[in-house]
C-alpha cells in the first residue's frame, strides 16, 4: 500500500512539473556570431541516406546462423563417431 502512495505522489509531483513549464514564456535562444557559421551549411541536392547500410548489424543478427557448434558439441557415440553421423567439413572440432 505505501508503494502505491510512493508511485501516486510521484506521478503527482511530475504532472505538476510538466503543467508548471508548459505555462512558462517560451526560451528565446541567441546565436552568439562566434557559432553562425554551424548554422551556415550550404543546401544540398542530394539528401538521400542510404537506409540499408544502417541496418546492416540487425540484418547480420537476425540471418540464420550456422549449425556447426551443435555438431561439434555432440554427444560421442560408442564407435568414436559423432551423433547423428560424422561431423561437418566446417567444424573445426574435427581434424582433417
Amino acid at each position: 500500500m505505501r508503494e502505491l502512495a510512493v508511485e501516486i505522489g510521484v506521478r503527482a509531483l511530475l504532472f505538476g512539473v510538466f503543467v508548471f513549464t508548459e505555462f512558462l514564456d517560451p526560451f528565446q535562444r541567441v546565436i552568439q556570431p562566434e557559432e553562425i557559421w554551424l548554422y551556415k551549411n550550404p543546401l544540398v541536392q542530394s539528401d538521400n541516406i542510404p537506409t540499408r547500410l544502417m541496418f546492416l548489424p540487425f540484418q547480420a543478427w537476425a540471418s540464420p546462423r550456422s549449425t556447426w557448434p551443435a555438431s561439434c558439441t555432440a554427444s560421442q557415440r560408442a564407435g568414436g563417431g559423432r551423433a547423428g553421423g560424422c561431423a561437418p567439413r566446417s567444424c573445426p572440432c574435427t581434424a582433417p
